[in-house]
Order: structure tokens, then sequence, then C-alpha cells
């Protein structure tokens, strides 16, 4: 543009990059809310004349926004990385347990009980984990559009080549519109929308494992490290910091929707729209990280008790869905019937010698199966070691054929498959910081002062 010499815009950028906060906001003058004018002053004083037009334009509006997108893109990198980590965790201890048996969802009216392993449940959370890594990811780069230029929201009177400004940061290119670059706010509401999402996905998981490491349960636990005090009476310890990262989670909820308020119901022109999201967005940021740090900890020591576990999953009738099926496809009988025979043997076998609705494996009979097919016309030929087979819930799980079930080689092969994915993140999160570490050592220098 011809402003400034070669050596001049030398000069400005050392003064830059020498900046540090006690001169820019003690020196005996009054600290600002805004550091940027403490910031100029502080350049100004170390110029000479000549220099004077280093900012000749008259608003700042752009410099703040890119300041905050450039810290909150750092943070968004942090945080793939940190829910990668927790992901791949998943993913190893899930592989230690893809045969270990457990209770999944209780009996609830007439939705039968359910077997699964611990490594079907662990793969879970990796698949779910990864895909958020994934998306927060591709959220990088749609955020990582450059603001500098774009002036108050209708663009700067100097013709400031926005393209080469933008690749200079580590910018993928310039924000195209102007307003939009003002306005917009969307490197912080992006990011806050799917960490609410991330955070009320992880919620669900720590209410299973608090309910699983209570009282009743115990089949999940931790090391006393990770453990608070035994209550009164009891040798179990109470896994608190599972109520603790619960709580973050809800935090995070609460942060994404306070940032997403404070842009509500106010106009897009507004020039005070999109806020000063900086704070806003550090915590939400500072509280994911803590989040993801715990309960990356808590899953790699996550200790699984197979007695207590296969106890719980024996008291329940797991098996019994499965048996409609084996009579269809086994015995012939037709799909309808199967279910009526097994529902009316259910009901026989629950309401002997108790209340209804306590069903046991150990309370249902050959016997009692062949009479409820008699009842609707079906003879059947099924022996107790066919009806004890059929009811093991480590058979259940074997079983289990389909893509993404808990049988124990689809739970490997899900893990395979979520491992290639995480690996792909990892090169992308990798491939990305690398693109911001060159972006400012051609800008600054390895070092601060150091021409490039």
């Amino acid at each position: 543009m011809g402003l400034l010499g070669p050596q001049t815009a030398e000069r400005i950028r050392r003064a830059v990059l020498a900046l540090s906060p006690e001169p820019a906001t003690g020196s005996g003058t009054a600290v600002l809310p805004d550091p940027l004018p403490a910031l100029e002053a502080c350049v100004r004083s170390r110029l000479p004349d000549d220099a004077r037009v280093w900012h000749a334009d008259p608003v700042r509006d752009d410099v703040r926004a890119c300041a905050r997108l450039m810290r909150g893109r750092e943070r968004l990198l942090g945080t793939v990385a940190a829910v990668s980590r927790l992901s791949r965790t998943s993913m190893e201890v899930a592989a230690r347990h893809s045969g270990s048996v457990m209770p999944g969802s209780p009996r609830r009216g007439d939705r039968p009980a359910q077997a699964m392993t611990f490594g079907f449940y662990l793969a879970a959370l990796a698949e779910a984990t990864a895909g958020a890594a994934e998306s927060l990811q591709a959220l990088f780069d749609a955020v990582n559009l450059c603001p500098l230029g774009s002036g108050a929201m209708t663009g700067l009177e100097a013709p400031w080549d926005r393209h080469r400004l933008a690749v200079a940061l580590g910018f993928d290119g310039p924000q195209p519109h102007a307003l939009t670059s003002a306005a917009s706010g969307a490197w912080v509401l992006r990011p806050a929308g799917e960490l609410s999402v991330l955070g009320t996905t992880l919620n669900r998981f720590l209410n299973d494992l608090i309910r699983w490491s209570g009282p009743g349960r115990r089949f999940v636990g931790l090391p006393d490290e990770l453990s608070g005090p035994s209550p009164a009476g009891t040798r179990a310890p109470v896994p608190v910091v599972l109520e603790g990262i619960r709580d973050m989670t809800r935090h995070l909820a609460g942060l994404s929707y306070e940032i997403m308020a404070a842009q509500r119901d106010i106009g897009y022109a507004d020039p005070d729209g999109a806020g000063h999201d900086g704070h806003a967005a550090e915590e939400l940021f500072s509280t994911c990280g803590t989040m993801l740090a715990l309960l990356d900890r808590v899953v790699a020591n996550l200790r699984f008790h197979p007695e207590r576990a296969s106890r719980a999953v024996r008291d329940e009738p797991v098996a019994v869905p499965a048996v409609a099926a084996h009579l269809t496809l086994e015995h012939g009988v037709p799909d309808g019937t199967a279910r009526a025979v097994v529902d009316a043997w259910a009901s026989a076998s629950g309401g002997k010698g108790g209340p209804a609705g306590a069903l046991t494996p150990a309370r249902l009979s050959a016997s009692g199966l062949t009479a409820a097919g008699e009842r609707f016309g079906v003879a059947l030929n099924v022996g107790e070691a066919e009806v004890r087979e059929l009811l093991d819930p480590e058979g259940v799980v074997r079983r289990k054929r389909t893509a993404g079930s808990t049988g124990p080689e689809q739970v490997l092969l899900l893990l395979e498959q979520v491992g290639d994915r995480l690996a792909a993140v990892d090169r992308g999160t990798a491939q990305r910081s690398g693109w911001l570490r060159e972006a400012w050592e051609h800008t600054a220098g390895t070092r601060a002062g150091e021409a490039s």
C-alpha cells in the first residue's frame, strides 16, 4: 500500500512482539476495560514519527473479533484432542471387556430386560466421543475464516489485502462478508452448541456408571483415590468424582445456553450484537477441558466386578424375548403365536410362589413352556437343557450377530472402526496445529522479536 517502508514495518512488528501484560496494563496508568487502546499506546511509544500511520483506520472491532477467534480456535483444537483421548481410552478399556456380561436396561412395563457386555457399553462411549471429535474438528474448518479488515461491520477504506492477512494468521481465508465478521459470533455459538450436545451425552453415561456403582449393584467401581469416604455402616466407597463430573456436564449445558441467550433478540446489524464472548467462551472451554480430563482418568481406572455382574444378570429374565424367535426359527411356530406362547409362559411362571412381576430365569421351565404352547394349540417338543441354554445370559450375548450388536466379535469389529476414525481425527488435529504453528513462525519468528 506504500504507507510504510520495510524498515518501519519491521520496527512495528518487533514492537508488537515485545509486548507483555505488565507494561500494557501497568506503568502507572489506569487499566482500561478494553486492553487494545493500551496495547496500541505501548507500541506507538516505541515507534518513530514516520510510523504513526501504522493503524490509520479508526475502528478496532475486526481486530478484537480476530483476536477472540484466534484464541477460540486454539481452544477448539485442544478440545478435539481431549475428546479424542477420551474416546481412545474408552476403546482400550472396552476391548478388555468384550466378553464381560452384565445387565443392560432393566424391565420396564412391557419392555423386557436386556443383557450386554461391559465392552459393548464402553464401545458406545468410544463411538459417541469419536463422533464428537469429528464434529468439533469439522467445526474448526467452518469457523476458521478471518474477520480482519472488515472494520466495524461495513469494511475499511484502506485497501488491505484481506486474503494475505488471513493466510499470514493461519486462517483458511477471509470471512467473505464484513457484517458477518462483526455480527455472527459463530465461532463461539457453534462450539457452544456442540459442547452442549457432548455434555448431555456424557451426562447420560455418567448416570449409568453412578447407578451401577451404587447400592444393590456395585459391579462397576473405582480405586479409593477416585472415591469418597464410605457412608456410615457400609464398606462401599461412594464414587463422588462421578457426581462431580456430572455436575460439570450440567454446567456446560448452562454456559452454552447463556452464550446463546446473550445474542438472542438483538439485531444482526447491531454493532454490539455479537457481544464480548471471550470470557464466556474461555469458561466454556475450561469447564469442558476439566470434565474431559477427569472422565478420561475415570474410564481408564474403571473396575468391573464380573461375579457381581453375573449374579445381577442371572436374576433377570434377559433371554425370554429370544425364546419366541427360537420357537419360530427352530420349531416353525408362527411369529405372533410364538410371542403369545412366551408371554403366557412368563406370566404363569412369574405368578408362582410370589407376586406378579417377580419372574426370574429359575422359575422358567420346559414343562411350563410346553403347557403354554398347548393353550394356543401348539405342540412343543422342548427339553430342559434346551431351555436352560436359551436362558443363559452368556449364550444370549454370543448369539447376537448383527453389526453393532453386543456380540463380542461385533464389539471388537466396531472398536477397530472407531480406531480408524480416531487415527484420522488425530492426523487432522496435528495438521491443523501445524498450520497455526507455521503461521506464527512465519509472522513472528520462532522467538519474539526474531526476524522471519
